[in-house]
């Protein structure tokens, strides 16, 4: 996959909600940063960019030696195990209604995970296309 084709097919979509909670926070009258920063945006992104790094090892690494393709699966369902734990911690939290988590923590772990996996996914990539 070129870097043209991940971002727009892989970053710009796994990035709508939060692309469109910008626009939305661009329309409301009172609109506050918490409206924005929804951590669960942030989680649906990195799984979004790791389940392409899975797709990408299977379709771009077919040549090279299958540990190459291990390992960018294996940390990339590594990766989807965190991110999807976090997304479970997150739907229980509000299902209970109780404010069992901290919500800034919460914050910034899916950042610092999505971002992570942000950095991954454009390294296969890049590594995809230097290969060809």
């Amino acid at each position: 996959m070129t870097t043209k084709r991940w971002i727009f097919y892989t970053v710009i979509v796994g990035s709508l909600p939060l692309i469109i909670r910008s626009f939305m926070l661009l329309l409301f009258k009172h609109a506050t940063w918490e409206m924005f920063i929804n951590p669960i945006d942030f989680v649906f992104l990195g799984l979004t960019l790791n389940i392409t790094n899975i797709n990408e090892a299977h379709t771009s690494f077919q040549d090279d030696k299958a540990d190459r393709r291990e390992n960018i699966t294996i940390w990339s369902i590594i990766f989807i195990i965190f991110l999807s734990l976090i997304l479970s911690a997150l739907y229980l939290n509000s299902f209970i209604q109780a404010d069992v988590l901290d919500e800034k923590t919460m914050i910034i772990t899916s950042i610092v995970f999505c971002v992570l996996s942000l950095f991954y996914s454009f390294y296969i990539v890049r590594s995809s296309n230097t290969k060809k």
